[in-house]
């Protein structure tokens, strides 16, 4: 994959840096029938303590206001306190704030709070009114993990950890789903990696004692299992890294060889990641971990995607300096050789809304546009995006919040239906609320997490707009739930027009009104005669010319005072190869 990121700049909107060792669980020990972690939300904002501090280990009891009320909204304590008390009260999502619930609990003498959701999926939880009062662990889990969970609690028999688990056990080794390195997208092109090399998956995990003891002979294990479109299943891959030993509260990158799906294609690919040491561990919760990501010809996304093809959609956010619209999310994509093979339709998006609103007559913008980093610093400096497409989406219904849609997009200069991409570019798929409420949150899928991806592909993952566009925005964490439907255009490009990686174009200043700059530069020989053209938006040659070059960089100007304003592309061809820059003309 292209690397364009070349400085790491920091999110600018309340997101801390945590430990590499902190690990936030919800982990069930015992019964054996439901044991092991559980997916969940857990304090975000407005509590008086940090999660990653705090840990309870105990059983779990149903909070309840009255004998038959498990929703906790109208006692302080509960009703059953001294059924609760140094317990984990368990209470269900609904008529109050978390922070209300939270705080009825403490009051009755938990030393925790597992909230069960009353809809699909996790989220992560403000405080509201009370949760600044709250100093025990509260997390959420999922309705059907609610469900399975339930006749054992009912049962007085299930007991759990919540929190940090840090130095909660001797021997404890294992990696949370940020310290993996995992595939940067979760679904790709089939011309992305239809080439060998073109998208060489990165392998490896960062291993963390989180335990009291030193560890030695650390293994870590990774497997591939692809399955194809007709259903059959096969190992492609299995590699294994050691490490002699694991100091206490430390941790190391462990990578294996990178794989390549180019010679498998089209399917499902599941990775699976496990990590052992010489002695048993006492928390093996999270030392296997299996993330997915899918090769097809229809749908590009970073958030997991369901079986329609829809990105998962929980929760929501929204930048913390807009209290209400405009703000704007999106996605990173950075394309390859076949790039330019790679047309986008629509935009695949969820908005959620805080409870008591709906999204009932908003209208949302979906746009694609293109960064174009022209000082190479990591920063999306003013004119370096472009806006290319666009698709307005009014909801005509009250059932939107937290469900997933679609829009066609459409090119802004000619109106036609769709955007065909550029081949080595860097684009972004965002959805824009322009709205005056201060309850619509972008959603975001909260089972992905490529905060060792980022740093190892150096590809920043969700850039956000208010006032400026920010390109880490939330974190590697905070994955909108925002996907692209392409469409893959038949290929015309012949033997001798076969896109040359090694040739370089830097176009400056871009956006341009009068004279455009160009450097060329090539690494592995001469470049040679070269013939040039310049084309609009609808593909119709504007501009052409010959230079004859006899080094490995050269420099010319072409004027363009002449041509009307918009987005053009520059075809840079030798005798082996072209390739091929994008400028915008302004007035």
């Amino acid at each position: 994959m292209k690397k364009i990121l070349l400085t790491m700049v920091l999110g600018m909107f309340g997101m801390l840096a945590q430990e590499v060792n902190a690990q936030v669980v919800c982990y069930v020990t015992n019964p054996a029938a439901v044991k092991g972690n559980y997916e969940h939300g857990f304090a975000a904002s407005g509590w008086s303590y940090d999660i990653d501090t705090v840990a309870a280990i105990g059983q779990l009891v149903v909070g309840r206001s009255t004998v038959s009320d498990s929703l906790a909204c109208d006692t302080l304590p509960f009703a059953n306190a001294s059924a609760v008390a140094g317990k984990i009260a368990v209470v269900y999502r609904g008529a109050c704030q978390f922070g209300y619930k939270a705080y009825s609990a403490q009051l009755s003498g938990a030393i925790g709070v597992i909230i069960i959701n009353n809809v699909a999926g996790v989220l992560n939880l403000a405080g509201g009114d009370l949760g600044l009062r709250v100093d025990i662990p509260v997390v959420l889990i999922s309705d059907a993990d609610g469900a399975a969970l339930r006749p054992y609690i009912d049962g007085d028999s299930t007991v759990a950890l919540i929190g940090q688990k840090r130095g909660q056990f001797a021997n404890d080794i294992g990696f949370a789903v940020g310290n993996i390195i995992r595939p940067v997208d979760f679904a790709v092109s089939t011309l992305d990696v239809s080439n060998a090399g073109d998208y060489a998956v990165k392998m490896g995990a960062n291993v963390v004692n989180y335990g009291q003891n030193a560890q030695t002979n650390i293994e870590l294990d990774i497997t591939i299992d692809y399955t194809d479109a007709a259903g059959t299943s096969s190992t492609v891959y299995s590699q294994s890294a050691t490490l002699a030993s694991l100091a206490v509260d430390s941790s190391q990158l462990l990578t294996v060889p990178d794989f390549d799906p180019n010679a498998y294609g089209a399917g499902t690919y599941e990775i699976t990641y496990d990590v052992s040491s010489s002695v048993t561990d006492d928390f093996d919760g999270d030392n296997t971990s299996v993330q997915t990501f899918i090769v097809n010809d229809s749908t590009y996304s970073k958030a997991r995607l369901d079986g329609d093809n829809k990105p998962f959609a929980s929760g929501g956010v929204r930048p913390s300096d807009a209290t209400t619209g405009p703000f704007e999310i999106g996605l990173w994509y950075y394309t390859g050789s076949n790039g330019h093979r790679i047309k986008v339709n629509k935009i695949k998006f969820g908005f959620v809304t805080n409870a008591g609103t709906n999204l009932a007559n908003e209208t949302v913008l979906a746009k694609v546009s293109q960064w174009m980093d022209m000082n190479n610093d990591g920063l999306i400096d003013p004119g370096e995006i472009t806006e290319l497409a666009e698709g307005f989406y009014t909801y005509n219904d009250s059932l939107g919040s937290g469900d997933v849609r679609e829009v066609e997009v459409a090119d802004i200069i000619t109106g036609n239906s769709g955007y065909t991409l550029d081949s080595n570019a860097v684009f972004m798929f965002s959805m824009a609320y322009t709205g005056a409420s201060d309850q619509v949150f972008i959603s975001i899928d909260p089972g992905m997490d490529f905060t060792e991806s980022q740093v190892a592909y150096q590809q920043y993952i969700s850039p956000v707009f208010v006032t400026a566009w920010n390109a880490v925005g939330f974190g590697p964490d905070r994955v909108p739930s925002i996907a692209a439907v392409f469409e893959e255009l038949p290929s015309n490009v012949s033997v001798e027009n076969k896109v040359r990686n090694d040739l370089n174009i830097r176009l400056f200043p871009n956006p341009v009104r009068d004279e455009l700059n160009i450097r060329m530069g090539a690494t592995d020989d001469i470049l040679g005669e070269m013939t040039y053209e310049v084309m609009d938006i609808s593909g119709r040659v504007v501009l052409r010319g010959e230079k004859d070059v006899d080094s490995f960089t050269d420099q010319m100007t072409l004027s363009v005072a002449q041509l009307q304003q918009g987005v053009y592309t520059l075809v840079m061809k030798t005798k082996k190869g072209f390739n091929t820059s994008r400028f915008v003309v302004a007035n």
